[in-house]
């Protein structure tokens, strides 16, 4: 078991927390409030992936009262793992940290347990199960938890994924692909009452469905392409 974050001797290396937004209008603002609290971090990049909706509003109006928001946009939607490595070569940070923008449920002590094991040197990446939030999130993470959103990995490592690999929503499976051709230490996380609604309340029912089926298929494609790159 690793030691709590305030327990650790160590020099805390710098930490960075990348979010990736596309159409999170509700959820952005709520997510970057509790990570302005989580004063251990220097840098909270916001990557907008070409939204239609509100979301820049929202991002710019917390931007306003804490000046560790960056915000990059793109101008049209690049997908996810675009939008990761765009926030991800404008950081020094030694340590990232992974988020999802409509993260429900997050409290400040949920980051912490995240970065614990990584900055105290027991993992080289860690990974935020969902638990007690609701059915469909915990059911997703208990499945399949290697496509959770949220990490915490040291920016060397994270770096030396297949980006090819990333694309879209290809981003976790790139991720996990690379940490077991190359041993990391992963330990899961346990993230008591977080959950982030369905694809299907976002987009409606048809769109949603079209939407979970293509990132269904990128998932199948990042693990074809990741496992077949020899030089990741």
């Amino acid at each position: 078991m690793s030691p709590s974050l305030s327990s650790t001797s160590r020099t805390l290396p710098s930490l960075a927390v990348i979010i990736p937004v596309y159409n999170e209008a509700l959820g952005v603002k709520r997510v970057l409030e509790i990570v302005c609290k989580f004063q251990e971090v220097q840098e909270i990049i916001v990557v907008d992936d070409g939204s239609t909706d509100a979301s820049v509003q929202m991002v710019v109006q917390t931007q306003e009262c804490e000046e560790r928001i960056h915000l990059i946009s793109h101008l049209h939607n690049r997908g996810k793992g675009q939008a990761v490595h765009t926030g991800l070569i404008t950081t020094q940070a030694e340590v990232i940290i992974l988020l999802d923008a409509d993260l429900r449920g997050l409290e400040v002590r949920h980051l912490e347990d995240l970065v614990s094991p990584v900055v105290s040197g027991y993992a080289d990446m860690t990974i935020g199960v969902f638990r007690g939030g609701k059915f469909y999130s915990d059911f997703s993470h208990w499945a399949t938890p290697w496509l959770s959103g949220q990490r915490c990995i040291w920016k060397s490592y994270l770096e030396s994924i297949s980006w090819k690999a990333a694309e879209g929503y290809g981003l976790e499976t790139a991720i996990t692909v690379a940490s077991l051709r190359n041993n990391w230490r992963c330990q899961k996380v346990i993230w008591r009452g977080v959950f982030h609604p369905p694809s299907e309340m976002h987009r409606g029912p048809l769109r949603g469905l079209l939407n979970r089926g293509k990132m269904y298929a990128q998932v199948g494609r990042a693990f074809l392409i990741a496992s077949l790159d020899p030089s990741h």
